[in-house]
């Protein structure tokens, strides 16, 4: 009964200031970040790419599946099948972490 309560709760307040924290802007949930233009740029670009990446993934297994080649780009990987739901949520997740290196490398201020 209690956890009927609490899990929503706690989730309402993680959707409201987990983006501030991912882009850096004020708008979501009143967390100051003190990001400048810079690390909000790289963030931006590091959401876009985390979920063009999972698009691209998603029209992937979609093909597969709508032809019946196999299970799609996962295979026979146990724990995609038994938790899509949380595997897609690990593969956004880090595709975001890796994007953000990939973009903060590219944007740095220190040139050579």
């Amino acid at each position: 009964m209690l956890v009927k309560i609490i899990v929503p709760f706690l989730m309402g307040l993680i959707a409201f200031f987990i983006p501030a924290l991912f882009t850096g802007n004020k708008e979501y949930g009143g967390v100051n970040t003190k990001d400048d233009e810079r690390s909000r740029l790289i963030k931006h670009k590091a959401i876009a790419g985390s979920w063009i990446f999972m698009l691209i993934l998603f029209i992937f297994s979609t093909t597969f599946d709508f032809f019946n080649l196999s299970n799609g780009p996962l295979g026979n990987f146990q724990f995609a099948t038994d938790h899509p739901s949380l595997f897609y949520l690990i593969i956004l997740v880090c595709s975001y972490f890796v994007y953000y290196i990939i973009y903060s490398k590219r944007l740095s201020s220190n040139e050579k």
